[in-house]
């Protein structure tokens, strides 16, 4: 396995999709993963040392496994096939480690917020790079480098309400303007406006 951190947020220059990019931490390598905006929103706002009055569903989900005595340890991203990624939460509690799994966009979100590790399996790197090509590195170079389940669940009843709840925080300054080098309130602003029905629906 190999541990990789966040190291941003932009946006992709011709979707308009959110990317969130993984380092190794050795510093070698980057891998992008392009996401709901939703999402994007709740690791910007762990980035960025932004605090809700009210818990989010990823602040909700590590406060309902500490009152069952279970704590996250780390996050897995695990296999890729049809460009998507795929990921696991590892979870110690009474009954020992369990992995459970999620969508990579909700297991960085969920590591950021209880510190813990982000690995991925060196099997999917190269992978990855196989099918990708070297400039997967790049995103402003490629638009559909790999997704996660994020861009490919259809979810068409929750998506606008995500997209709606998510212009709502950016009317009342919740979202910080430093979310990366692209990815600021009016870019996001955008990135609303710039939804269709066929791309909320993927989110």
């Amino acid at each position: 396995m190999v541990e990789m951190h966040v190291e941003g947020l932009s946006l992709d220059p011709q979707t308009r999709k959110p990317i969130v990019i993984l380092r190794q931490n050795d510093g070698k390598g980057l891998l992008p993963l392009w996401i709901g905006a939703m999402e994007a929103m709740t690791i910007s706002l762990v980035l960025n040392g932004e605090e809700l009055p009210r818990p989010l569903a990823h602040d909700l989900l590590l406060m309902v496994a500490k009152a069952l005595n279970g704590t996250l340890t780390g996050v897995d991203i695990v296999d890729y096939k049809d460009g998507i990624y795929y990921a696991v939460l590892l979870l110690r509690g009474p009954a020992g480690l369990i992995s459970v799994d999620c969508r990579p966009s909700d297991g960085i979100a969920l590591a950021l917020r209880a510190s813990v590790p982000i690995r991925v399996k060196a099997e999917v790197l190269e992978k990855a790079a196989r099918e990708q090509g070297p400039d997967c590195i790049h995103p402003a170079t490629r638009h559909h480098a790999g997704s996660d389940a994020a861009t490919d669940m259809a979810r068409s009843a929750d998506a606008r309400k995500e997209a709606d709840t998510l212009a709502a925080l950016l009317a009342k300054g919740a979202v910080p303007e430093d979310l990366g080098e692209a990815a600021g309130p009016e870019r996001l602003r955008d990135l609303l406006r710039a939804l269709e029905p066929a791309s909320r629906n993927k989110m």
